[in-house]
């Protein structure tokens, strides 16, 4: 196979990438361009996206691509995180700086579903989970607070296909984004319809979705020319950072459960169908868009972000802590001493993370630990983090009729040799730990799909195997481990 040069910008919550990837003789080499901070922007009390940023750190990356590999680029894609969008006038101008999802406008939100629609109703028609974040949540809060916003709009789109929509001037609507806002009906594989009418929605703002591997259109000719590129064209990758990551899961296959670990952690099942049933109503988990046809059964656990912000306060006194420091000192911290819900919703968007984290022991009886007692507390976050992954994909397996007999951890979160370690215990399987940057190589597979070198996911997989490290964590003190777990379902997730 000719060598192919393929770029992906990969958008997580904490930073951006530009990563190239070579494809030759069946391997896939990474190459990382550029980086850049993606957080949100507070105005006005307001929790903004600076996508125009967004929009200079491409140029930026594609300049370095040009400076080190010449002009010749076969293609282009982006994947970003979830439920964020903006809304475009029918002169395709952006009508508004979007808001992140972080902003405190949904906080109401759910009061307003279960009024006009009813969540039991809502997850039938969307097969989506109950998350303040969601899109549907982020557009009912905006008709309340900026109506004339809403009544302007001709296109929703996006936060990657806005970024494409820069790139390209074609405006599109991304399936694996769209399959996860609660505007979609997985089952009939259509708008849905009914959410727009109940919550007074226009219908207008629908699009016509573009799919994993299809060309969005050609890098726009101005552009090229300022970063020094020939013509090349722009690809969707799976929008969706999750689904992206999700292709790039050497483990992927009958009995084996995905891990997506970051700043969100996704548990997820990949399935040859959608499931809408009783079950996975009542556990509230999600079916999201994926790859070749196939559906994410997937559910959402806060993840990292409740370290992360940890750390940044802890930074404030230990300048130069870092994730490998942090982890060391928890695995020779005293195991089970405290317990938290990491999903708890005094750890969304708290003031303080560590002042949320003594909240919760003070509501729930337990001995507080101190703000330099680093060690300890990471501990608690990591031991809590494996139990919430197992409750999980317990209750997922349940819904899905399915048995797992392997756990592959991607993302980079999968470097965390510890809470691999602590995972593989409570899960009671293999944990395979690999690759860290999944996201970016799953871009960058679908992308080399959409030019005709792959044709499944088997294939991919196989070429992912073949070219990143995978480490294995086998269950350790599972006896110990499964006690404390019980306990974790008695008093942590009642039952």
């Amino acid at each position: 196979m000719t060598a192919k040069r393929i770029l992906a910008f990969d958008f997580g919550a904490e930073s951006g990438r530009a990563i190239m990837g070579e494809l030759e003789s069946g391997k896939l080499r990474l190459h990382e361009l550029h980086r850049f901070p993606t957080g949100f922007v507070e105005v006005n009390g307001k929790c903004l996206l600076n996508v125009l940023s967004f929009y200079e750190e491409i140029l930026a990356g594609l300049k370095k691509y040009v400076r080190e590999f010449g002009p010749v680029l076969d293609s282009i894609g982006i994947d970003t995180w979830g439920c964020d969008f903006g809304l475009l006038d029918g002169q395709g101008n952006l009508l508004a700086v979007p808001y992140s999802y972080r902003d405190s406008k949904t906080n109401e939100t759910d009061k307003i579903i279960q009024k006009k629609m009813g969540k039991d109703r809502l997850y039938s028609e969307t097969g989506i989970q109950m998350l303040q974040i969601n899109t549907l949540n982020q557009l009912i809060a905006l008709k309340e607070r900026e109506r004339t916003v809403v009544d302007h709009a001709s296109h929703l789109i996006y936060l990657g296909d806005l970024l494409h929509y820069f790139l390209t001037g074609q405006i599109t609507m991304s399936y694996t984004v769209n399959s996860i806002s609660q505007l979609y009906n997985p089952v009939k594989q259509a708008w849905a319809d009914e959410v727009f009418e109940a919550f007074g929605l226009p219908r207008r703002i629908q699009g016509d979705m573009i799919y994993p591997g299809q060309r969005v259109g050609m890098l726009d000719g101005q552009i090229a020319a300022e970063c020094g590129l020939d013509p090349v064209p722009v690809t969707a990758p799976c929008i969706h950072d999750t689904a992206s990551a999700a292709v790039a899961a050497p483990g992927g296959g009958e009995g084996a459960a995905i891990l997506s670990s970051g700043t969100w952690s996704i548990a997820c099942l990949d399935l040859d169908r959608v499931v809408v049933n009783e079950k996975a109503r009542e556990l509230s988990i999600s079916n999201s868009g994926f790859a070749f046809g196939r559906n994410l059964f997937a559910k959402n656990v806060m993840g990292l972000w409740v370290l992360q912000c940890c750390k940044r306060e802890w930074q404030k006194k230990n300048p130069g802590i870092s994730y490998p420091e942090i982890a060391e000192a928890a695995e020779k911290a005293q195991p089970f001493t405290r317990w938290l819900d990491i999903d708890d919703e005094l750890f969304f968007n708290p003031d303080t993370m560590c002042g949320a984290i003594r909240s919760y022991f003070a509501k729930t009886g337990q001995k507080p630990l101190g703000e330099d007692q680093i060690a300890e507390t990471a501990r608690t976050i990591y031991e809590s983090l494996a139990m919430k992954y197992r409750r999980n994909f317990d209750k997922m397996a349940e819904a899905a009729g399915f048995e797992i007999r392997e756990l592959n951890i991607i993302g980079g979160g999968c470097n965390n040799r510890f809470l691999n370690q602590l995972t593989a215990n409570v899960m009671k399987v293999p944990v395979m730990a690999g690759p860290g940057e999944a996201t970016a190589a799953g871009n960058i597979m679908i992308q080399a799909a959409g030019l005709g070198l792959f044709g499944s996911l088997d294939e991919i997989r196989e070429v992912i195997r073949n070219s990143f490290p995978i480490e294995y964590f086998l269950p350790e003190d599972v006896d110990v481990w499964e006690k404390r777990y019980q306990f974790y379902r008695e008093r942590v997730f009642h039952g």
